[in-house]
């Protein structure tokens, strides 16, 4: 259930100016973007489809044995977090860590920031400023150590990029975070790679004192007053789609809308590079991976884009029979999730006892964007909103994917050492993994599901960018070395073919496929490779030859050849 811990105060102006909206073209809905509304009385079902919620990455390192007060909490007895891996409570222990990375100080660091801003058509840089972190010290702070390759962890950080004004000034924050793991003494492993920007606008916010977004001392749940370590979650804002709070100085990094028609570069210097597959909310990716040493510089390209939230709140007396069904009445659970439990007795997560009251719970189903069942539900609500979004939040954000999100990927999609690929999308749902290879028929295909229609009531048009190394689609198709060609075509949820403004290139070793401009509301993109027949030079047949002898007169020759000079005859 959520709870109102914040409200909004005075606009805190640091440096910037407060730019009119109509000054500025924007992606998606102008100005501040909009909040999750604090449905949380009884008796409601709740329906929402957003792919980021409000909140910061934390950083953090964690012993991964601590014993939680029962099992499957998050939940603690005992401080699990660590100050670095040499902490005297954490030495020997498994240890896990998400570390958003630091600014860059000098051309020797390593696992941070090195450059952020905007490039022009013509490649021209314009860098952004930094300006702090935010907040300034990170709730679970910790000391990195390079020899054992475990980045420092720090909080995001606030940019000024003047040239590159936003509705809300000209402040922009970044989290490149980095996660993963070491068993004992061993080097840390990199697991998972993220970066995301966002406009912001600092705003004052009366926070509730136990506010937190990470591993705090706290006594909330307790009846008898004993204090536990917990995560907590980034709680609700009123009117304000944070992306990162500073509690201690009542500060929120209010999110806003994107200018239009701004690329934006990230560039990052890592002790381990990223690898795999990559997922993204951006269009038009360019993804540069330089050896810098022992490190490595790796720079993204992009634009922003647009991408449709959903969401539905009916009281469950009022809501549709028609979707009652296909939610259990206590737990308020998709029945036709294959891991939804048909358990009668009322266990958690498993179907209610028949007697189960809906009015006494609130639920609040939240999907991640790449889940098959949450594609289902999405086409299940999409007419009871009319196929039409509830806001229109505009992302820059790209991320490894999850180990779960890569089940039923292709092996040729998968590298321990290096990027394999990309697949972008503004869409609201989209397939997991990277696009599902048909071997039959030779076709890469990716689902995606929207609204038809944007917030204001104009169709909403789709974008897609696939961007992979070539070797990795010829491992795909048995392919050799020679030029690759492919085709796109985008079919609607009934067989019709769409429209899509399509791009086909390959160059420096990547091929880059884009549809754009296609309509939802659950669009089929396929992808179709394929290779010229190597030309094959016919060869002329040659007589073979033998030694003869060949006489003219009185000479006499041996000749390697069928017949004899002219003047000779074989002898």
């Amino acid at each position: 259930m959520r709870k109102v811990i914040a409200s909004l105060g005075a606009v805190l102006v640091l440096g910037t100016t407060a730019y009119a909206h109509a000054d500025i073209a924007q992606i998606g809905d102008p100005g501040q973007s909009w909040s999750i509304p604090n449905d949380a009385a009884l008796g409601e079902q709740i329906q929402e489809f957003l792919d980021t919620q409000p909140g910061e990455q934390p950083s953090f390192l964690l012993k991964d044995d601590a014993v939680p007060v029962s099992p499957g909490s998050n939940d603690y007895a005992s401080n699990p977090t660590c100050s670095s891996d040499t902490d005297a409570s954490c030495v020997g222990h498994p240890l896990s860590y998400q570390a958003v990375l630091p600014y860059c100080t000098s051309s020797t660091s390593v696992d941070c920031v090195v450059d952020f801003g905007t490039i022009s058509a013509s490649g021209q840089k314009t860098s952004a400023t930094f300006a702090r972190y935010f907040p300034p010290t990170a709730q679970n702070q910790y000391t990195g150590d390079l020899a054992r390759h475990l980045p420092t962890g720090v909080a995001g950080s606030i940019f000024t990029l003047p040239s590159s004004p936003h509705a809300g000034g000209n402040m922009y924050y970044l989290a490149a975070a980095l996660r993963g793991g070491a068993s004992g003494n061993s080097n840390f492993n990199l697991d998972n790679f993220s970066v995301r920007i966002y406009p912001v606008q600092l705003q004052t916010l009366n926070y509730a004192e136990t506010f937190n977004t990470g591993y705090s001392l706290n006594d909330r749940g307790r009846q008898d007053g004993t204090k536990y370590w917990g995560g907590a979650g980034p709680g609700y804002y009123g009117t304000n789609f944070c992306v990162a709070n500073s509690v201690l100085e009542k500060l929120c990094a209010s999110r806003f809308a994107f200018p239009a028609d701004t690329t934006y570069f990230v560039k990052l210097r890592l002790q381990d590079a990223p690898n795999g597959w990559m997922h993204g909310r951006v269009a038009n990716p360019d993804i540069s991976i330089t050896p810098d040493g022992s490190n490595t510089d790796i720079q993204i390209v992009a634009n922003p884009v647009a991408v449709p939230v959903v969401y539905k709140m009916y009281n469950y007396v009022d809501m549709p029979s028609d979707l009652q069904s296909k939610y259990d009445k206590g737990t308020g659970s998709y029945v036709l999730d294959p891991n939804f439990i048909r358990n009668p007795s009322g266990t958690p997560g498993g179907r209610s006892a028949p007697n189960a009251d809906p009015t006494k719970r609130n639920v609040i189903n939240a999907c991640n964007g790449w889940s098959a069942t949450c594609m289902d539900q999405l086409k299940l609500w999409l007419p009871y909103v009319n196929n039409k979004a509830t806001a229109l939040l505009s992302y820059w954000s790209v991320r490894t994917l999850d180990p779960q999100e890569m089940n039923n990927a292709s092996s040729c999609f998968s590298d321990s050492k290096s990027l394999t690929g990309i697949v972008t999308t503004d869409s609201t749902q989209y397939s997991d993994g990277p696009p599902t290879f048909n071997k039959a028929d030779g076709t890469l295909t990716y689902q995606v599901a929207s609204p038809h229609f944007g917030t204001n009531g104009s169709v909403f048009k789709g974008t897609y960018d696939l961007v992979m190394r070539s070797d990795v689609a010829r491992c795909l198709y048995g392919f050799s070395k020679a030029p690759v060609s492919a085709t796109i075509s985008v079919t609607g949820a009934d067989g019709t073919s769409e429209v899509a403004t399509t791009v086909v290139g390959e160059s420096n070793g990547w091929l880059h496929l884009s549809a754009n401009n296609f309509e939802f509301s659950a669009p089929t993109i396929q992808v179709k490779l394929s290779q010229a027949p190597a030309v094959v030079t016919p060869t002329k047949t040659v007589p073979q030859t033998k030694t003869i002898t060949c006489v003219k007169g009185k000479v006499m020759k041996q000749v390697n050849a069928t017949t004899c000079p002219t003047g000779y005859k074989k002898r």
